[in-house]
């Protein structure tokens, strides 16, 4: 090959390989993509650019932030006076097994059922007073050993029945307590199906809960008090309602306390939207009597009652089903003396119409005897009027002020034995003095300290324990309501123990 030949054959090969070279840059992209983000460009000359909408908030949804403040406000103004209340009960066997057969109490205590048992409840409460009367329901205070009472700042305090009455389940409880925060109560009367409401207590001992919700009926019975005299005209609510409510309040948005809440109708045992509170108009009349008397003094007509259906109805001539029939009145008392029969209709009391017969209970049970109220009848067709002076229908003497409850060195909840050499052994104690815990009640001052069964006992508050006797001069000492340091022997270490004393 020629020299002048190889030349252009070189010149050939480089400007097909350029050419190849341009081909491949412009057209394909043969390269690994980098794994680096690209550089960011900002927008430009891109006129008003904004991100979401620009819309202006609707009045509508302004309005609702309006009732969101006014249930914090009224959270925030009410929760400080609703308190948490435990409970505990002295159960004796013999009382179970009336309810319950034996083979399910063996086995529910695995084998062996105890002579007696405590038993700890908790629900709610309301500070009526600031120097500590509470408010509460009759089930959750009612036959309680001890009862204590927690704020929502956390402070405790032992409290003492005031009185209960058990046809309205209304009950009072007192701390010694001062300038303690107080509800104001409003008027249940006024109450308007449809209205908002708080409820507000301790639900499975979440303390300070509320919940939201309105107003579903008014005057309901549920036959939860068996008596035939129980006053049952609760306020129904769809706010969540649950065990440890009980006792708490119900509160309209202008922050007043309508209701005491006080059961719920369910088959799981929590809330499904159906709680009934006590109308505080009528809570108010009961609390006022067992402060002030110890019992309570309600008025009483001295009639039974039917409600009036439709079947009812067509038999009376009524156009349509209305009033209460009056089924029995009662010899010598107000209305027979007053001049209501059999067969009458109760059509209105004092001007308001009435169409069952709780209503009519409600209305009679926020009077006082002696009270002058007036009935519209409705009597063979013709509507005639009555006044009836109330008589007084008393439950019994409930004034639980002078109530005594154990002093004793039992109470705390404990039973020790005096330390012997061998017991010591056993238990790898080098000391022969102290006394030995045998047993420790559950729910008990001692159980809820900590002190657990084969503890020794050695010292209360820098003081040696000697036996068993000792211990108890010891304790019957010590003022109720106090804290002291129980040190007890527990697998060879000591142990320091707070120990509240029962009020004596």
């Amino acid at each position: 090959m020629s020299k002048q030949h190889s030349l252009r054959l070189g010149v050939l090969l480089l400007f097909l390989g350029l050419l190849l070279g341009l081909i491949i840059s412009s057209g394909f992209d043969l390269t690994q993509t980098s794994l680096s983000s690209p550089p960011v460009v900002p927008v430009t000359n891109v006129p008003n650019f904004q991100l979401g909408s620009q819309k202006r908030v609707p009045q509508k949804l302004l309005d609702l932030q309006s009732t969101s403040e006014a249930f914090i406000y009224i959270s925030e103004l009410v929760v400080p006076s609703v308190v948490t209340i435990q409970s505990t009960r002295l159960i004796k066997r013999a009382d179970v097994e009336r309810f319950h057969d034996r083979d399910d109490l063996r086995r529910f205590f695995r084998f062996k059922v105890p002579k007696e048992f405590r038993q700890r409840g908790a629900g709610s409460g309301i500070i009526v007073s600031k120097d500590g009367y509470i408010l509460t329901n009759v089930h959750v205070v009612d036959k309680s050993e001890r009862i204590r009472v927690i704020l929502s700042d956390k402070r405790a305090f032992d409290a003492r029945i005031v009185g209960l009455d058990p046809l309205t389940e209304v009950a009072v409880v007192k701390i010694e307590a001062a300038d303690l925060p107080v509800v104001k109560l409003g008027d249940s009367d006024k109450t308007r199906v449809g209205e908002w409401v708080l409820a507000i207590g301790n639900p499975l001992e979440l303390q300070s809960t509320v919940t939201a919700g309105i107003i579903s009926a008014k005057e309901r019975s549920i036959d939860i008090i068996s008596d035939t005299y129980g006053v049952e005209s609760f306020l129904q609510t769809d706010a969540a309602i649950n065990p440890g409510n009980s006792g708490g309040a119900l509160v309209n948005l202008r922050g007043e306390v309508i209701g005491i809440n006080t059961a719920i109708a369910t088959e799981t045992g929590y809330s499904v939207g159906f709680g009934f509170a006590i109308p505080i108009n009528l809570a108010s009349k009961i609390m006022t009597d067992l402060i002030r008397k110890g019992r309570v003094e309600r008025g009483y007509l001295g009639i039974g009652m039917q409600d009036i259906d439709e079947k009812k109805a067509r038999a009376l001539k009524l156009d349509r089903p209305m009033g209460v029939f009056v089924s029995q009145v009662i010899k010598g008392e107000p209305a027979e003396r007053a001049g209501v029969r059999t067969k009458d209709v109760i059509l209105k009391i004092e001007g308001r119409e009435v169409n069952k017969s709780n209503q009519v209970q409600a209305i009679i049970a926020k009077r006082n005897p002696g009270d002058i109220v007036l009935l519209e009848l409705l009597r063979n067709g013709r509507k005639v009027e009555l006044r009836v002076r109330l008589g007084i229908k008393e439950t019994g003497e409930t004034n639980f002020a002078t109530k005594s409850f154990p002093k004793d060195f039992e109470n705390l909840g404990l039973t020790v034995k005096d330390l012997n050499r061998k017991m010591a052994k056993e238990l790898d104690y080098s000391g022969t003095s102290g006394a030995l815990v045998t047993d420790v009640q559950r729910w008990s001052p001692a159980s809820e300290a900590g002190i657990r069964q084969d503890d020794i006992i050695i010292e209360i508050d820098n003081k040696f324990i000697r036996n068993e006797n000792h211990l108890y001069k010891l304790v019957s000492n010590l003022e109720g309501g106090s804290v002291s340091i129980f040190t007890v022997i527990r697998f060879k270490e000591e142990v320091h123990v707070f120990v509240e004393i029962p009020q004596k």
